[in-house]
């Protein structure tokens, strides 16, 4: 569909609808109720135009429509208009012409509309999130209960308690501050009435229902059509454009003289009379025009869901007992799959350990127990298609259950491409479709190695451990087992008690500085002596602070293991669903490089909040295929979230929406501009101990800290009477791990990849080797006794110590870069181990 618009007043209606000609369909706004589109109809009957009301459409009408004897016909734009989701006629609808924009009128006193009353507080709440934050939490509470309230019947919703809830929503609408705060929003206009103020907003479901009618699946590809907005609200309008790219991010609204619209009307009737030929069987679809079957396999059903909504409505049918999504895009047939993670592994009996070693080392894989039934269905699906994509996740494991999958299905159908994409938007699947290509056999090699180096080193020792223990289920493993001695290290760090004497040197209690102390007696002894410290101003300046990057996986497992106390595990499992669902891009990365379609997301939103001098676009890195972490879509958090309430979105949780806003404030830090800071260069000095710091006194320039608050300290100079400021602590020398600072420490030595970090973690847990306490990681005594062991064995802690597993981390870099050869790699680990 070509989205345009144009000033209501341009033009009269009647020469809108002469230009564009016959097979129209005219929406009305929903405020202008059905009389109004009675005075159309009489109006373009005056101009010698005919149209007929949605009211009136019965076979006879819709045939004199199909003919040409009507016009036009006419509804509400309204996604409950049956003109706007019933009607199908893919060979006589050319165009859509708006009206007016399509709006959702919202009465700020008397309103009886629960679905209204959710649209007005769902376009309010980014608003009053910002601006009225401790209505926030009420807001929220009426959006999770009007969602419930929704389709229910008229009778009951005349119950007290709804009503009552009608009145509450009502006041808080037609209060004083909402009213003002409407006034302020460039997206909602506030209309004043005999019965008093009205909220106006675009309906953006009812334009894409309406505007979809004119273009069409058939069997040559997918029907143009033209979508006109006539626009009479620019509120509204802007309110449209923003929304309509929620739910489809290609959508851009272009103005009428920005285009060749005879051209594009010509193209609207070379379809029709195509498809008309089709119907009467006239003419046959060239190969070239049928629509072409291709099989997409993904790893996830959450994924090939998403893929699939992309392009329309979706048909679901069964082969065997897997589920196929079908859809159509561009010229293609889609027909999306899972296959449910990895298909084949090594098989632990052949050779050394699923190894047969000759000259060449030859790993032998098997189909995964529980697998062959989807790896049957899958190569029926083959059958049926002309090409098949593997679309599995863009690094070297998907790399490698790619390569599997395409492996088991090329006798069935040999024509398999990889399609790589690194966000599921519809953009972003289009171009992997036409950009296929070949299976990079460097990451296939070197997936290859990691798994084969695990299973080695894994299986070797952990019989060695199982028969000296007597413990069939314990494991060692080259990267857990070197993460578990850090831990263990750790916590006998912990067990050290250090004290600390603190004072503060402001008037709130939030600058303080402290002195540490081994021994006890001395630490008392200074903290009873100190009843005054003397701060002393040593220089005062003026710095430039730029933000952060975007998140990699390991600064985003961090982050949220320090801010939220949340488990590595839990991390990635939301970090996975908010990519396949579409939120952000591939979130097992080592990136941090942003794409300029990244930055333009960026760019729209920055402008919009806070104005174009705020923007300072940042790339963070050259080339490459990979991106660091951000969101697909300029959606705000508060915006996501109350999607979420009113029920617009499905299959998010809390945890989701925290996630999420991590990583977009993160992101939109990394594009706004640096901050400007007056610093405090401080001596201070207490019973003669002296320290320097350096504080942010005060923000000269805003910039990035609009997304990361920096913390700000208003420290008293002179000499400062602490007798009252000041206490004694005793405490461990270092915390135990947390899962962030764990994953920290294995990204700055060299052990484990975006892949991996949370899988290390999980392993120590399951195996019962570390356990967590209020988000720290304790070992056990299990744990212990299998890494002193396994230590005391000199041939096997070899294998065992970071330094290992950092080369062959390296090796496999290289191999995947293609400088490595994975055979000898694979020999030479095998005569080692031996």
């Amino acid at each position: 569909v070509v989205d345009l618009y144009e000033e209501i007043n341009s033009k009269p209606l009647e020469e809108w609808v002469k230009f564009l000609g016959k097979g129209g369909l005219l929406f009305v706004p929903s405020d202008r109720k059905k009389e109004f589109v009675e005075e159309i109809i009489s109006y373009l009957k005056e101009k010698g135009i005919k149209a007929v009301s949605y009211e009136d459409l019965n076979e006879s009408t819709l045939r004199d429509f199909e003919e040409g004897n009507i016009d036009l016909l006419i509804g509400i734009a309204s996604y409950r208009n049956p003109l706007a989701r019933g009607l199908d006629l893919p060979h006589v609808v050319r165009y859509a012409l708006f009206y007016g924009v399509p709006k959702i009128v919202i009465s700020l006193k008397f309103e009886q509309n629960i679905s209204h009353l959710l649209w007005a507080l769902t376009s309010l709440r980014s608003l009053v999130a910002k601006k009225l934050p401790h209505k926030l939490k009420e807001l929220d509470q009426w959006l999770g209960i009007l969602k419930r309230y929704e389709y229910l019947s008229e009778k009951v919703e005349r119950l007290k308690k709804i009503d009552t809830l009608r009145e509450e929503v009502g006041k808080f609408l037609s209060s004083k501050e909402i009213m003002e705060l409407i006034q302020t929003c460039e997206e909602i206009t506030l209309r004043k009435t005999e019965e008093g103020y009205q909220m106006v907003v675009s309906d953006a479901t009812g334009y894409l229902q309406a505007s979809g009618r004119t273009s069409r699946m058939f069997a040559g590809g997918i029907s143009k059509g033209l979508s006109l907005v006539l626009v009479d609200d620019q509120r509204a309008f802007k309110h449209l454009i923003k929304k309509v790219r929620w739910f489809n991010e290609d959508i851009e609204f272009t103005k009428i003289n920005g285009v060749e619209l005879e051209n594009i009307l010509k193209e609207i009737d070379r379809d029709r009379e195509k498809i008309r030929r089709f119907l009467k069987g006239e003419e046959i679809p060239e190969s070239k025009e049928i629509l072409k079957p291709v099989l997409i396999v993904v790893e996830s059903p959450n994924k090939a869901k998403t893929i699939a909504n992309f392009f329309g409505k979706a048909i679901r049918r069964r082969i065997g007992e897997h589920e196929l999504i079908e859809t159509s895009a561009e010229d293609r047939y889609l027909m999306i799959t899972a296959s449910l993670g990895h298909i084949l592994d090594l098989n632990k009996e052949e050779g050394f350990y699923g190894v047969y070693i000759t000259q060449k080392p030859v790993p032998v894989y098997e189909v995964i127990e529980g697998k062959n039934k989807i790896v049957q269905s899958i190569r029926r699906m083959a059958m049926e298609a002309q090409e098949i994509l593997i679309a599995t996740d863009p690094d070297t494991e998907g790399e490698k259950i790619g390569w599997d999958i395409a492996e088991l299905l090329r006798a069935y159908n040999p024509n398999i491409s990889r399609m790589e994409f690194h966000e599921v938007t519809k953009k972003a699947i289009l171009k992997a479709i036409r950009e296929r290509r070949d299976f990079n056999l460097n990451l296939v090699k070197a997936q290859v190695v990691r798994r084969v180096a695990d299973r080695w080193v894994g299986f070797e020792f952990s019989k060695l451990l199982q028969y000296t223990l007597g413990k069939q289920w314990l494991s060692a493993g080259r990267v857990q087992t070197p993460v578990l001695g850090w831990i263990i290290e750790r916590e006998k760090e912990h067990r050290k008690k250090i004290y600390k004497v603190i004072a503060y040197i402001d008037e709130i209690g939030k600058l303080k500085v402290d002195w540490t102390f081994d021994d006890k007696k001395e630490a008392e002894e200074f903290y009873k002596g100190i009843s005054e410290i003397k701060v002393e101003l040593l220089e005062e300046k003026e710095e430039i602070k730029n933000p952060p990057p975007p998140f990699s996986t390991d600064t985003m497992l961090k982050s949220a293991s320090d801010i939220y106390r949340w488990s590595l595990p839990k991390t990635m499992e939301f970090a996975q669903a908010l990519f396949e669902l579409g939120y952000i891009t591939y979130h097992r990365t080592d990136s941090i490089r942003i794409s300029d379609y990244g930055i333009n997301i960026a760019r729209e939103y920055i402008k919009e909040e806070f104005g174009e001098e705020y923007f300072h676009p940042r790339t963070w890195g050259e080339g490459g295929a990979h991106e660091g972490i951000r969101p697909t879509k300029n959606i705000e958090p508060e915006e996501l979230k109350a999607l979420v309430l009113s029920g617009q979105i499905e299959d998010l949780k809390k945890e989701h929406l925290m996630l999420y806003k991590l990583i977009f404030n993160r992101f939109m830090a990394s594009q706004t501009r640096p901050v400007k800071l007056r610093i405090y260069k401080l001596k201070i000095e207490a019973l003669g101990k002296i320290a320097e710091i350096e504080i942010p006194v005060q923000i000269l320039q805003r910039g990035w800290d609009l997304f990361l608050p920096i913390e700000i300290y208003m420290p008293k100079i002179g000499t400062i009477d602490v007798s009252q400021k000041k206490k004694f602590i005793s405490g461990p020398k270092a915390y135990p791990y947390t899962h962030g600072e764990l994953v920290k420490e294995m990204k700055e030595r060299g052990i484990g990849r975006p892949s991996t970090y949370a899988t290390i973690v999980e392993k120590l847990i399951e195996r019962g080797y570390v356990i967590e306490n209020k988000g720290f990681l304790l070992p056990t005594g299990l744990g212990k006794k299998v890494y002193y062991y396994l230590k005391s064995k000199e041939e096997v802690h070899e294998f065992l110590k970071e330094e290992f597993t950092k080369k062959l981390e390296e090796l496999m870099d290289r191999v995947e870069e293609g400088k490595e050869d994975y055979v000898e790699i694979l020999n030479n680990l095998y005569r080692n181990i031996i």
